[in-house]
């Protein structure tokens, strides 16, 4: 039986490595404000703020990062399932048993993340929808573009009928008054729990923190059919992007670039304001008429914009612009699972295990300055282990639990 073995340094695509890099600045600086403060009510009870320092901070990471860069992750996971399936040739029975292997170390890996450290982890479901994405890997791309766009529209077809209910309901009064109480109950409940995190996090043990970060996960856990669907569609448009051989091309496409950049500039920016005026507009915990237009303006805002971020990206990649920082992003990108872990490490220890009584007092400003901090830092860091390490230490790990050896780890 062939024996399978992890793609090699040389054999990586340096341009996908600083893609994944740029994603995950960006994922940190979307997460930022929910280390410092409850997921919970970020996602569920959405605000600018009330100094104009705060909504112009909000309004700077909802318009230009919200929804653009996980969703950039998320087509290189999926275009990184074509390339570990095809890099000793044709799918075989055992590349896929060892995807499957992966994919079970990445979930063990999200748990311990969610329950140890932070309950934002959305290893999670990348893990779970990758099990799925192995159903199509021998698709017709006609019937991957159907189910990406069965994907794209369950988030909004559920937003949509439930911030329709309550026409339906008009006619009858005690429905009316029963759906009205359970939005109530759940904004009632979502503040509760907010509050309570506030407490947990600033002056709780750590033990009290675990058992926070698990409560809030449950709480959010409805987000599998309202923000995770999106990961399937780019997970599927990255399979398709793999079968093309696309990113070992893109010089050729120079002209096509160009045209993508421009097409969906416009687009990205009416769509991505309409963001921003959906959540001035949306009642707290509340599925209205609002939350349909934020959720529909936020899953297609956020990919036309990735798509006008990723092809200026690859132009001035390809014209050799910036070399610095793109090899920069490039060493983020090599070391992506541990960057994205360190991430939240990084914040349990500032924000919530109470040693500095940060929870709840940075400002959004202030945490984007961290970001540009931390991100700087992880440069600098990943580039000097590379330099004596052939992989990231949880990548490392990740390989040796896959296959089960020690793989050469110090060059």
């Amino acid at each position: 039986m062939e024996t399978l073995t992890p793609l090699s340094p040389s054999r990586r695509i340096d341009l996908v490595d600083s893609l994944r890099g740029f994603a995950i600045f960006g994922i940190l600086m979307v997460n930022m404000p929910a280390f410092f403060k409850p997921a919970v009510e970020l996602i569920m009870l959405p605000s600018f703020g009330e100094s104009t320092m705060e909504i112009l901070s909000n309004g700077f990471i909802y318009f230009f990062f919200t929804g653009k860069f996980f969703v950039l992750f998320s087509l290189l996971f999926g275009f990184g399932f074509y390339i570990f399936l095809h890099k000793d040739g044709e799918v075989s029975k055992e590349s896929i048993s060892l995807f499957r292997k992966r994919l079970f170390w990445l979930l063990i890996i999200a748990i311990l993340h969610i329950v140890l450290i932070w309950e934002g982890d959305i290893l999670f479901y990348y893990a779970l929808f990758g099990f799925l994405l192995i159903l199509f890997r021998k698709s017709s791309t006609k019937k991957i573009i159907i189910w990406m766009l069965v994907f794209l529209l369950i988030p909004i077809v559920f937003v949509g009928l439930i911030s329709m209910l309550p026409q339906f309901l008009a006619s009858n009064p005690e429905a009316s008054q029963a759906m009205e109480k359970g939005s109530m109950e759940q904004l009632a409940a979502t503040q509760d729990l907010a509050q309570r995190a506030y407490l947990v996090y600033n002056s709780g043990s750590y033990n009290e923190v675990i058992q926070m970060n698990i409560e809030q996960w449950l709480f959010l856990i409805s987000g599998i059919i309202i923000f995770y669907p999106t990961c399937m569609v780019m997970f599927l448009m990255g399979l398709l992007i793999g079968r093309s051989g696309f990113f070992t091309r893109t010089k050729e496409y120079e002209q096509q670039l160009k045209k993508v950049f421009w097409l969906t500039l416009p687009f990205g920016v009416f769509l991505n304001l309409g963001l921003l005026l959906s959540l001035a507009n949306a009642s707290p915990a509340s599925l209205d008429h609002w939350a349909f237009i934020g959720r529909t303006t936020g899953i297609l805002g956020g990919i036309v914009m990735m798509f006008t971020y990723v092809s200026g990206f690859i132009m001035l990649y390809n014209r050799g612009k910036f070399a610095g920082l793109f090899s920069g992003f490039s060493a983020v990108g090599r070391m992506a699972l541990t960057n994205y872990i360190s991430h939240s490490v990084i914040a349990l220890l500032l924000f919530r295990l109470g040693f500095f009584g940060l929870f709840g007092e940075l400002e959004v400003w202030q945490g984007i300055l961290l970001v540009l901090a931390i991100f700087s830092f992880q440069i600098s860091f990943s580039k000097w282990w590379l330099s004596k390490y052939r992989f990231g230490p949880l990548e490392w790990l990740w390989r040796v639990l896959t296959y089960r050896e020690i793989n050469v780890f110090k060059k």
